[in-house]
């Protein structure tokens, strides 16, 4: 709501006078009230807000027949959002107190003075405002979510079918909040569209239009029977989760969905080749539970595009129970997201020596004496830590040492065993080269901050202007002093201007106030205070220890 937005004020009070006194000398507009409604009783309010809007209420307390605490909670039951102010005398005291429990936004005693009550009304105006303009925000941000749901809901599918491992609540939140009606444990069948031809040689705008365009086919034909969850995949390939209506559950067998399926997904492809002139391949999965089969489907249907479609087009395959069962599989642990290399530039070393257990658990119980499985992750985690280091502008051999970074021989891949051995040393060193380079990028951060401080101690060494001269944020500066200092900020500039402070008060030609001038403190008597909080010592009393210090023989020269 903006301020040249105005609303609408109600008088209500069975002395008539006292109503239109208010609604007639007061200057409501300047505080955001256009009109002002005159109401003499209970009941004549409740009249005025069925038939208008209503935004604050000014109520007395005690009137005939219907009271202000009885309006109260009629206007709190039927208009939410009206703020009301309730007028009462001493006597009353107690029940204003007792209705700013019913949600009262304010009261008043008698006898208010004008600018009480404008007062008042104007908070309430302001209430209103930050209010509306509150909800406003929030309904630009539902609209705003629910036009980006396909694409949420998309990207969740993504990282599902790359292996991204989710709890089962998060999931379900997730999930939720994205209105996705898919159970834990609900059956369904994955279908895998590969564009083809033609529109593989379009720009991408308009490839990307025709995919939106087969989606939106996929979700016409198959609607009458199944539900659509969709993506594209990291492999380009449209996929989508495939589930039954409940009606169609109930009105068919497995077999019969079976088939109901792969006559939609014919019927698809058809559309495809008729309306949009190209040519798509299809591949449907065996059905599994969800979400634990969603990888390991999609995994087989990629197998089956490679052996059953390969550079063949226009196809429709079904993964066929062989093609599942493979006496040979690859590394779960090793290619789901994150990957090890993600996990290495975000600086999580907890969750980076997590990934790494995991790949070693993985391999010492499936792969443990496949000397290709181990080659695998050797070269693959090797990968990994070169590419960080080599990001981070350094050899991998200068953070983690000549003899771990040494592959001849492939020794660390001769036994699982061995292998993890070097994966956590090899990480250990790794981490701590990047801690110890942190704390010397750190070191290097606050000696600059010091040398700013002591360079310009008697001009502007605020907060904002270290964070300034430093590029950065004024609360990440502070972090940064006291993480590596352990003192804060504003101590140490302060010490250093007492330290000062007291090496120009030694100086007897100087005044105190030129002192304080000096040090950038415009006020001396706050000067005083400051140096007396500091040394428990006034300047004065400073100078004149000094001087008695300095009389006394024992400590002459």
């Amino acid at each position: 709501m903006s301020d040249r937005e105005e609303l609408q004020l109600l008088l209500v009070d069975d002395e008539a006078s006292v109503v239109d006194s208010l609604a007639e000398t007061l200057p409501w507009p300047d505080i955001g009230i256009a009109n002002v409604f005159k109401a003499y009783s209970g009941q004549e309010a409740l009249e005025i807000l069925n038939t208008n809007s209503v935004d604050v209420i000014i109520s007395d307390i005690r009137m005939p027949g219907m009271d202000g605490m009885e309006l109260l909670a009629q206007v709190k039951r039927r208009w939410k959002r009206i703020k009301f102010i309730l007028l009462s005398g001493h006597a009353e005291f107690a029940y204003a107190q007792q209705a700013l429990a019913h949600e009262t936004f304010d009261y008043l005693l008698k006898p208010a003075s004008d600018e009480e009550i404008l007062t008042k009304v104007e908070l309430a105006v302001e209430a209103l405002r930050r209010e509306r303009d509150e909800y406003r925000m929030h309904e630009r941000v539902a609209k705003a979510f629910q036009e980006s749901l396909p694409k949420l809901r998309g990207e969740l599918l993504s990282e599902l079918l790359q292996g991204f491992k989710y709890s089962p609540e998060r999931l379900e939140k997730r999930m939720d909040s994205l209105k996705i009606d898919l159970r834990p444990g609900a059956p369904y069948s994955l279908m895998l569209v590969r564009v083809e031809g033609q529109l593989l040689e379009m720009d991408f705008y308009s490839l990307s239009l025709m995919e939106y365009a087969i989606v939106n086919m996929a979700e016409e034909w198959f609607e009458d029977r199944f539900a659509l969850w969709s993506c594209k995949s990291v492999h380009g390939y449209l996929a989508f989760v495939v589930t039954a209506t409940p009606e169609a559950a109930l009105e068919l067998t497995a077999d019969g969905l079976e088939q109901e399926l792969r006559h939609k997904a014919s019927q698809l492809q058809l559309s495809v080749d008729h309306y949009l002139r190209g040519t798509v391949s299809v591949l449907i999965s065996k059905r599994g539970e969800f979400p634990l089969d969603v990888k390991r489907l999609y995994d087989d249907l990629l197998l089956a595009l490679r052996r059953q479609i390969g550079s063949q087009t226009g196809l429709f395959v079904q993964a066929a129970d062989e093609i599942e069962q493979q006496p040979v599989r690859s590394l779960q642990r090793l290619y789901e997201p994150p990957l090890l290399l993600h996990l290495l530039e975000s600086g999580n070393w907890e969750l980076t020596e997590e990934k790494l257990t995991g790949i070693w658990s993985e391999l010492n119980q499936r792969w443990a004496h496949s000397p290709e499985h181990l080659t695998e992750v050797f070269f693959s985690v090797y990968a990994s830590y070169a590419s960080f280091a080599h990001k981070n502008g350094r050899a991998l051999a200068d953070m983690i040492g000549p003899a771990l970074s040494d592959v001849a021989g492939l020794l660390p891949s001769r036994s699982a065993a061995s292998l993890q051995g070097w994966m956590l040393d090899s990480f250990r060193m790794i981490r701590q080269s990047m801690e110890n380079e942190e704390r010397d990028d750190r070191e290097v951060a606050v000696g600059k901050i010091k040398s700013f401080v002591q360079k310009h101690l008697v001009e502007d060494v605020s907060l904002q202007t270290l964070a300034d001269f430093m590029y950065m944020h004024p609360v990440h500066v502070s972090r940064l002093f006291k993480l590596q200092t352990g003192e804060n900020l504003s101590d140490y500039v302060l010490r250093l201007k007492m330290e000062l402070a007291a090496s120009l008060l030694a100086n007897p030609a100087m005044k105190s106030y030129e002192v304080s001038l000096r040090l950038g403190y415009q006020n001396p008597n706050y000067f005083n205070k400051v140096f007396k909080k500091y040394y428990s010592l006034t300047p004065q009393e400073y100078r004149q220890k000094l001087a008695s210090t300095f009389d006394d023989p024992r400590t002459r020269p």
